[in-house]
């Protein structure tokens, strides 16, 4: 088993040991399995490399919660495009500055049951904008 995988098990089990981390809201009748992902926004070219990284968990199915401030939005956003991240969509017609200032988006976990490693580099954080208008702004 992936330490990944292991971590968002062990966050999911966490959440419902403690009933109190989240509100709990009811799982739509469509979703296969658990769905919780780990999400980085890194300054730098990568994760390896980067000094300065914020992480949160958020989790969507059985309930929604975590440490994202906004997970009913950001579970609404990664379910609109069939949990894969490559197709998340955020500002697609905002046009953004030529500054290199790299920034690296990472999800790791489980979606609907399924493992979930996404790894981005974008120029600037504006490029990273728009990929996503929620799980990605934390």
């Amino acid at each position: 088993m992936s330490l990944g995988i292991r971590v968002v098990s062990a966050a999911v089990g966490g959440l419902a040991v403690l009933g109190t981390a989240a509100p709990a809201q009811a799982q739509p009748a469509d979703d296969v399995g658990p769905s919780a992902v780990t999400l980085t926004v890194a300054k730098g070219d990568s994760l390896d490399s980067s000094t300065d990284q914020r992480t949160v968990l958020l989790v969507c199915a059985p309930v929604q919660g975590g440490t994202h401030p906004n997970p009913a939005g950001a579970c609404a956003e990664i379910a609109a495009a069939g949990g894969d991240f490559e197709k998340l969509r955020g500002h697609p017609e905002r046009f953004c500055p030529m500054i290199y200032e790299p920034v690296t988006l990472a999800a790791d976990g489980v979606w609907n049951g399924q493992q979930v490693n996404y790894r981005q580099t974008f120029a600037n954080q504006c490029q990273a904008d728009n990929r996503s208008t929620t799980v990605f702004h934390f």
